[in-house]
């Protein structure tokens, strides 16, 4: 799969790039704007500052230096265009990893809880609940990534940053999830002496695990807890660089603090907004623009400005049929359209369903590569790319297709605030915008997800199969 080549910063970020002086640096901007390559571009520069001073006191020691992301997908990616900002030399030990790979190397691999185990005690714990199970999971995910377990009863106070407010969740709601799901589900854990991946970040915040790093980065940074925040300001040397690269608006998990609360401090010297879209064209971009209309924005995110993108492309195409036939016509559309010797392809999913699409793209002799949870960038001259949607993030590729977008793979509540649904919306926004060139969305009409009532019809091209 094609990564970008070499670049070279644009006049919005090269201020960013030139400050290479110890402390806090906030990257803020929407999807397309370059937030990732600036922070790279941004790592070259730190990397000759530090290597320079580390000269100056003689210094024997490498720089340390850690880029941190949220999945192993963009580990892959960003790991790739890393190592063409940073040379292989004895005098940089340079990491690129997520978060949980990270904190498992530095504390021995300890014994985590499944996804399933840890789902099925929090279902059971809340099996009086009013609320949905999924919803249940994230909100106690959510409490207890943005509090240390001292300061569990904050919940009760403070405003719930980033969950929305549907459904509602009140007080005498919140103290009923505290003490009758969160405060037992602890409880079980310690009986069973197991961990939670929160329990990684929580370790990690309190004790400093080997040398600490000179240089740090993190990549979609709304997507970490506050306690891996914490875990991570607690493993810099005593002068460092710290880059955070944010867009709340391309939030996806359960997520939410206030830089404060997690020891950060971000004033308006250290703080940069980047406005011009450089990935998407005019037509990709207001395309997904009514998806994200109403949604609540705070001052971590940023709403794209469509205006400063600087290309135009074809409309994007919405199929409406059944699902093998929405196969069919993207198969055709890729032989007839596309050149892959040349230019990318990503097929993206809620679910990652592409069961049937498979056998389609052998047929047609279409070569492909399965990118979910990969932790390493694939290197072969294969560009069409199966990916969750989920997986996709932070990733960017010529052309983006969205087929089989029901509402069995969309699943949320009816209310317009209702936070699943605005996730939903989030989600589909965050995968059209992956794409340069063009975009096909898919649905079978009678199964449609709701998304698509979003999408304003002088936008794209509506195709009938």
């Amino acid at each position: 799969m094609k990564v970008l080549v070499n670049v070279t910063p644009s006049d919005e970020q090269l201020p960013i790039v030139s400050r290479n002086r110890p402390g806090v640096e906030l990257i803020r901007g929407a999807a397309g704007s370059g937030k990732t390559t600036t922070a790279l571009l941004r790592l070259r520069a730190l990397r000759r500052s530090f290597l320079n001073r580390k000269q100056r006191e003689g210094r024997t020691q490498p720089i340390r230096i850690l880029v941190l992301t949220y999945n192993r997908t963009l580990r892959g990616y960003i790991n790739a265009l890393a190592s063409q900002q940073i040379l292989d030399t004895d005098e940089i030990d340079l990491t690129v990893s997520t978060f949980g790979k990270w904190g498992m190397t530095l504390l021995d691999k300890p014994e985590i809880l499944s996804d399933v185990q840890r789902k099925h005690r929090i279902n059971l714990l809340g099996r009086g609940i009013a609320l949905p199970e999924e919803f249940l999971l994230e909100e106690v995910e959510y409490v207890m990534g943005r509090f240390i377990p001292e300061r569990l009863d904050d919940y009760l106070l403070v405003r719930r940053e980033g969950r929305g407010v549907s459904p509602r969740v009140d007080r005498p709601l919140r103290r009923q999830i505290l003490e009758e799901v969160i405060t037992p589900y602890c409880q079980w854990k310690e009986n069973q002496e197991r961990w939670d991946w929160n329990d990684l970040a929580v370790r990690l915040a309190e004790q400093r695990v080997g040398d600490p790093y000179d240089i740090l980065i993190t990549d979609e940074t709304q997507d970490f807890s506050a306690n891996q925040i914490r875990a991570i300001n607690n493993h810099l040397a005593e002068v460092h660089s710290l880059t955070f690269v944010v867009d709340t608006l391309q939030r996806i998990y359960a997520r939410g603090f206030t830089w404060q609360e997690a020891g950060i401090t971000v004033r308006p010297e250290n703080s940069r907004r980047l406005s011009v879209n450089y990935r998407n064209t005019v037509e990709i971009a207001r395309f997904a623009a009514p998806l994200l209309e109403g949604i609540p924005v705070d001052d971590d995110g940023t709403i794209p400005d469509f205006s400063k993108c600087e290309k135009h492309g074809p409309l994007p195409l919405v199929l409406k049929g059944l699902y093998s036939e929405q196969v069919a016509f993207v198969v055709d559309y890729i032989s007839d359209n596309i050149d892959l010797e040349e230019e990318s392809v990503a097929f993206l999913h809620p679910l990652g369903w592409f069961r049937d699409l498979k056998p389609a793209l052998d047929e047609a002799g279409l070569d492909y590569v399965d990118m979910t949870r990969r932790s390493e960038w694939p290197t072969s001259e294969v560009n069409i790319a199966l990916s969750t949607l989920h997986s996709a993030k932070g990733l960017e590729y010529d052309h983006v297709m969205i087929i089989g977008l029901n509402a069995q793979v969309t699943q949320h509540g009816e209310e317009e605030e209702d936070d699943r649904l605005i996730k939903q919306r989030r989600l589909l926004a965050m995968g059209i915008g992956r794409a340069r060139e063009s975009v096909i969305v898919g649905y079978k009409p009678r199964e449609a997800s709701r998304l698509i009532q979003y999408l304003e019809p002088s936008t794209f091209e509506e195709l009938e199969l």
